[in-house]
């Protein structure tokens, strides 16, 4: 598999995902039925442990939700004249029976795809699929989104960047389109180096779906309007050079992008191009096998075997058809099979007696584990990196009559010298809903890596 399948498995990493179980409160009192929950505030505390951003949540109506950020000025007193109010996210929805499915899908790319939107990305530390922030909802299409993205935990810095997404769908019905307006602020100097390129500001985005009577994709067509295509563009004429794709985070074949998708049985077949301009792209296609046990992802057609490519992915499933292992195998620098070069990396996903997620590894290392309440609500989830037993993020979830009422977030802090603690970095409070939603909404991420699932891979969706 080549670097862009590996990028939508690997990097898309979704803001939503399905709540915490059902059952009673964390008191482990006699079970009742789940209820739904919204956030209503969010506290956010630097590395001294000061507060220094906060979000508030309103729910006007049942088709609104706008979400308001404070931040604390530069005198690090609140209450003052510098301190900062802006809105930080706005969804407006319709009435619909069937949503747009904002995960974020494939379809609807962020903006790890386009060349200035890569550099934001990586300047705000923010994973690439993090743009996606208004949730799912049951019997409402989202109709018009707008966002702000910056270092929660240094928002009186300014730097950051707006966006405006205007859907137009008949969505599972033929056609979905989205067009997405950014802006950005505050980024580059003149003492970046070269290539002398625009300074980033705004760019329109626009991607159009089409689907089939099985609500399955048919084609995608990405087309991105910003200052820097026609600059990209000369530069690919002129002969691209591997340091100035790495300070464009791009390679040349990022502006335009097209897709198209075959079904046949237990495959799947997918043609991917991107290009810039007058610079076309090679033709790449892609090939997903679904089996008893198993799917296998690899570059190359259908009638081909996964060892065709230099590298492929399969996925081992269980008797519940959970994915209960990614593996990686690379043919190595040599390109052949079989010999001492290759190489094998897994990404193994543990269940526990319920059917819950409970560890995951990677080449045997543990990099998340989570715990669960004796009602079966999710209690912990620890990430690791290697560097100690202590984990490097802790997400801690606590409940109320059976509804989400609390999640704290905390980091790492200090050095291995003076020894580690986990700091509390956010707070997010939570209060009943009337209405029944069907995912934990926050517009940050709160939980890593999930497996995919068999639906996912057979249509090159991201793990959520």
């Amino acid at each position: 598999m080549t670097a862009p399948l590996r990028f939508s498995f690997a990097c898309l990493v979704a803001l939503m995902v399905a709540g915490c179980g059902g059952g009673s409160s964390s008191s482990g009192g006699a079970a009742t039925r789940a209820k739904s929950s919204v956030p209503t505030q969010a506290e956010f505390y630097d590395a001294d442990g000061v507060l220094v951003s906060r979000m508030a949540f309103q729910y006007p109506d049942n088709l609104t939700i706008d979400v308001q950020l404070q931040a604390i000025g530069s005198d690090m007193l609140w209450g003052t004249a510098d301190d900062a109010s802006q809105p930080y996210l706005q969804c407006l929805y319709l009435r619909a029976k069937t949503p747009l499915l904002r995960y974020p899908d494939l379809y609807f790319l962020g903006m790890g795809r386009s060349p200035t939107g890569g550099i934001v990305l990586a300047e705000l530390g923010i994973p690439s699929g993090g743009l996606i922030k208004c949730p799912v909802r049951r019997g409402r299409r989202l109709q018009q989104e707008f966002g702000h993205v910056a270092s929660l935990f240094a928002a009186n810095q300014g730097d950051g960047y707006s966006y405006l997404v205007n859907a137009e769908l008949e969505h599972f019905a033929g056609t979905a389109t989205e067009v997405i307006d950014y802006q950005f602020t505050g980024f580059y100097s003149e003492e970046e180096p070269e290539p002398d390129l625009p300074v980033i500001g705004d760019h329109t985005q626009t991607t159009t779906v089409t689907y089939d009577d099985e609500q399955r994709p048919l084609s995608l067509d990405l087309v991105v309007d910003s200052p820097w295509a026609a600059a990209l563009d000369e530069y690919c004429i002129n002969g691209p050079s591997f340091a100035v794709d790495i300070y464009l985070f791009r390679t040349c074949y990022s502006v335009r992008e097209g897709r198209r998708y075959r079904y046949a049985g237990d495959n799947v077949e997918l043609d991917v191009q991107r290009y810039n301009g007058s610079h076309p792209g090679i033709l790449e296609t892609f090939t997903a096998v679904r089996q008893a046990d198993s799917v296998t992802v690899y570059r190359g057609t259908s009638d081909a075997e996964p060892t065709s490519a230099t590298r492929y992915e399969s996925y081992p499933l269980n008797g519940a058809d959970q994915v209960m292992a990614m593996v990686g195998r690379f043919a190595g620098a040599d390109g052949l099979w079989g010999t001492e070069d290759d190489s094998e990396t897994v990404h193994d996903y543990h269940y526990d007696s319920a059917g819950r997620l409970h560890v995951v590894r990677r080449d045997a290392e543990v990099t998340q584990a989570r715990d669960y309440y004796p009602d079966g609500k999710l209690k912990q989830i620890d990430e690791f990196d290697g560097l100690t037993d202590l984990p490097a993020k802790r997400t801690l979830f606590t409940y109320e009559k059976g509804i989400t009422d609390t999640v704290t977030v905390q980091w790492r802090a200090g050095d291995p010298d003076n020894g580690y603690a986990l700091q509390t970095r956010m707070v997010m409070a939570f209060a009943p809903s009337n209405e029944n939603w069907p995912a934990l909404f926050s517009p940050i991420k709160l939980f890593p890596e999930t497996p995919p699932v068999v639906e996912d891979l057979m249509s090159f969706q991201p793990i959520r």
